[in-house]
């Protein structure tokens, strides 16, 4: 009964999730298809360089408590106040640090040219406003999503009709930039007021669970920066050496690709304290642990196959102008389903104690990264850009856990999870 509980409780959570994905992608669809037709291929170039380097210092900000929290809100709720508010006074810190780290950054690769500086900015006060994934987190514990689902698909409408709004009186590109750091201002208000109403938690701040926090969390504070900086460098890449209009192209590609994810997202996000209440209980681990990267393989199976075959007909009706995206979208379509394998074994990784490995892999990232990028970028442009990705994908998911003995059973569990059949074994279970 408790099993049968729990996988509905996983369901539930999911269909939550997935519900307030479909929202956002319902109201997105064609507000980003007017957004990158109305901008110039520069303009959008250009705040998608900017938000790269967001992207890396977020992974940096964030601290790595997203795999941290959960964990222990769900071994100890009792401790919640404490847990939240210092883990809240952490990132509220890393976040204003990272917004100086950035400015300086950018401004440093564009010679501190007044208006990618002035893009930078807007970008990058989403990155103070992130705190809020600490209130996400502590819904995720509880198997209490429905809370952020709501949240999200009201932000969702604010900032489609913030967008509406900028391309119906042809507003500049400024105002597309802090469209980002609207996104997760509003998220942020409505997730502070369902907390403290839902929670009513009398927040504190202590030192030991500051160290508590942070010497769990500072594997990943690393692995995720360096996985942010071979995910973002194509972009980096593509911007120094051809120019803001081959960033556009990439990132137009890389946006379809990652229309699907919120599926894989919002069942990683009900598997992880599931798969870790296994672990503790010995209940169910392994099972629950291979179910959901069977999932997230057939899903990334499907959704390559669809978008291979809807591509050409999607951008020609759509996007026409940006035609020369489709090579670097057939590639960047695999590579999502390696990247999701590889943040659904970051559970396993703490399950197991394994933690200093989750920086290890990342370093394998970087590297490929690098060389492939170097040697690929100058030829093919954004295409050569896309398959150093999916190559970079395959090599940390796949290749990197062989070369060290306790990680080589996750590739194990990858492999038996390719089989469908304890897949629909698993479906068959619940419908039961």
């Amino acid at each position: 009964m408790k099993k049968k509980s729990m996988e509905n409780r996983i369901v539930n959570n999911s269909v939550w999730i997935i519900s307030e994905r479909l929202i956002q992608a319902a109201v997105s669809f064609f507000i980003q298809i007017a957004t990158t037709n109305y901008l110039e291929q520069d303009s959008l170039g250009a705040i998608s360089y900017c938000s790269s380097f967001v992207n890396v210092f977020l992974s940096l900000s964030s601290l790595g408590l997203e795999y941290v929290v959960i964990k222990e809100l769900t071994a100890d709720p009792k401790k919640k106040d404490v847990i939240m508010g210092t883990s809240m006074a952490m990132r509220l810190a890393s976040g204003v640090l990272s917004v100086f780290c950035m400015l300086f950054l950018v401004g440093a690769t564009r010679d501190f040219a007044p208006h990618y500086e002035w893009i930078a900015l807007l970008v990058s006060l989403q990155l103070i406003f992130k705190l809020s994934d600490l209130i996400d987190f502590y819904f995720q514990s509880r198997l209490e999503s429905k809370h952020v689902s709501i949240a999200k698909a009201i932000t969702y409408v604010v900032v489609a009709a913030w967008k509406i709004y900028i391309i119906a009186t042809k507003k500049s590109d400024p105002y597309f930039a802090f469209s980002y750091t609207l996104d997760a201002m509003v998220i942020c208000i409505i997730l502070v007021y369902m907390f403290y109403k839902e929670a009513k938690p009398k927040l504190s701040f202590s030192m030991e669970w500051c160290r508590r926090l942070f010497h769990q969390s500072k594997h990943f504070i690393l692995a995720s920066m360096i996985t942010m900086i071979y995910s973002e460098m194509d972009r980096i890449m593509l911007g120094n050496i051809c120019g803001d209009a081959e960033v556009a192209i990439y990132t137009t590609a890389y946006s379809v690709a990652m229309v699907w994810v919120f599926i894989p997202n919002a069942i990683m996000t009900s598997y992880r304290p599931a798969i870790m209440e296994g672990h503790a209980t010995g209940t169910n681990y392994l099972e629950r642990l291979r179910t959901l990267y069977s999932i997230i393989i057939w899903i990334g199976i499907a959704a390559g196959l669809g978008v291979m075959l809807l591509g050409p007909w999607f951008f020609s009706h759509f996007l026409p102008g940006y035609m020369a995206s489709l090579p670097s979208l057939y590639l960047l379509i695999w590579s999502t389903l390696f990247s999701h394998l590889s943040v659904a074994r970051s559970t396993w990784l703490v399950c197991e104690g394994l933690n200093r490995y989750s920086e290890l892999f990342p370093v394998w990232g970087v590297v490929v990264n690098l060389v492939l990028n170097s040697l690929l970028i100058p030829v093919l442009g954004a295409t050569g850009a896309s398959a150093a990705t999916l190559v970079t994908q395959i090599v940390v998911t796949m290749v990197a856990p062989l070369f060290y003995r306790p990680t080589r059973p996750v590739v194990g569990h990858i492999v038996q999870a390719f089989f469908a059949k304890d897949l629909i074994d698993r479906i068959k279970g619940l419908r039961g």
